[in-house]
């Protein structure tokens, strides 16, 4: 990553409502199709950098989880090897809020993994440690939290907590299979049960209306449910590394995942014979895929063979309209995608520490 580029990428059609500072950024570009000449086409290109020198990192071999908020985002990290669990916060141009070298959130476990969510105005995290994995809500500036549970895991889903009709589902992973651990409106746990007893290697998940969609990746096969629905879908094919992403309103979506330095794509189709569809090649030669879904396009980012993170959206025939955003390289989860006020933000952490790029869309006719 460049120098000036220490820890977000942040991605978005630029005809979005993010605030544009026109001395420092340029006028704002319009983006959607329609408002300029029929035969134009859209590619990604870079609108604007942030950057956020005074949050540091031991190394660039982190684990980071970025929930938009109400105002902005909240980024949670730990070092894979082990460490504290580490939050900053900045607002909807990508600039920092509170402590400008970000807070230490917990330090009584050594941390080598973490997730987060923002469900019903509350922050809530799920860091993983030694086989077991804390629950926690986290105040709005970080200086307090309540523990809400702690359960036996070792992996947990990009979105580690989210409705289920009334209740708040969390769900976690471990060496006996899936498990969902229910919250009532008080947050207070009602019990648990197991969605399967074959171990996840991977997991994701998603908010979809009042449910939530999970799906989980066994050494050779691919399961996707709705969790309060109980609707399971099966595939006998793996899809470790995936992400998930749906459009509520048209009762579909994709899943990216890995496999043998392949990204690989398949179709979900709510209400479908099976939910999971089929599964193609996208993107050869690279790893560590991400999706999400910004009304009208879902966009897509992964780390290339040359290390570099490259971020583009899903065209009408299934292909990707892509740029590499060059020099920025992180590890295999040191980077993340996330709606933030509308916008498509790319965060990572490399050797140049961690910083944003707004990536807008540019008409080529």
């Amino acid at each position: 990553m460049r120098p000036l580029l220490p820890m977000v990428m942040l991605l978005a059609a630029c005809g979005d409502n993010l605030p544009v500072d026109e001395i420092e950024e340029g006028p704002a570009t319009v983006d959607e199709p329609g408002a300029e000449e029929p035969t134009a086409r859209f590619l990604p290109d870079i609108c604007s950098v942030r950057s956020w020198p005074s949050v540091a990192f031991a190394d660039r071999d982190v684990d980071i989880s970025v929930v938009p908020t109400a105002h902005g985002a909240a980024i949670f990290s730990v070092q894979r090897s082990g460490g504290p669990l580490h939050g900053f916060a900045i607002d909807g141009r990508g600039l920092l809020v509170g402590k400008d070298e970000g807070t230490v959130i917990r330090d009584d476990l050594a941390f080598t993994a973490v997730s987060a969510a923002y469900i019903d105005e509350r922050l809530v995290t799920a860091a993983v440690s030694d086989g077991s994995v804390s629950i926690d809500m986290i105040s709005d500036d970080f200086g307090a939290r309540a523990n809400l549970s702690t359960a036996r895991g070792s992996v947990v889903a990009d979105l580690p907590i989210a409705h289920g009709r009334a209740s708040r589902i969390a769900t976690v992973g471990d060496i006996d299979g899936l498990t969902a651990i229910s919250f009532d409106q008080a947050w207070a746990t009602t019990g648990t049960h197991l969605v399967t007893s074959t171990e996840p290697r991977s997991m994701t998940a998603t908010r979809y209306l009042d449910d939530s969609i999970v799906a989980w990746s066994t050494d050779t096969t691919c399961h996707v449910q709705r969790v309060a629905a109980g609707v399971t879908s099966n595939r006998n094919f793996a899809c470790r590394n995936n992400r998930i992403a749906v459009d509520p309103a048209a009762r579909a979506g994709y899943m990216v995942f890995e496999r043998d330095g392949v990204v690989m794509i398949s179709d979900i189709r709510v209400g479908a014979e099976s939910e999971l569809a089929n599964q193609r090649v996208l993107v050869s030669f690279a790893s560590s895929p991400r999706i999400v879904f910004d009304g009208s396009r879902y966009w897509v980012s992964y780390i290339n063979a040359r290390e570099d993170v490259v971020v583009g959206y899903l065209q009408a025939d299934g292909s990707l309209a892509s740029m590499a955003l060059e020099g920025t390289q992180p590890l295999a989860e040191g980077h993340e995608l996330a709606l933030v006020n509308n916008g498509v933000w790319v965060f990572a952490v490399d050797g140049a520490g961690v910083g944003a790029q707004r990536v807008c869309l540019k008409p080529i006719y």
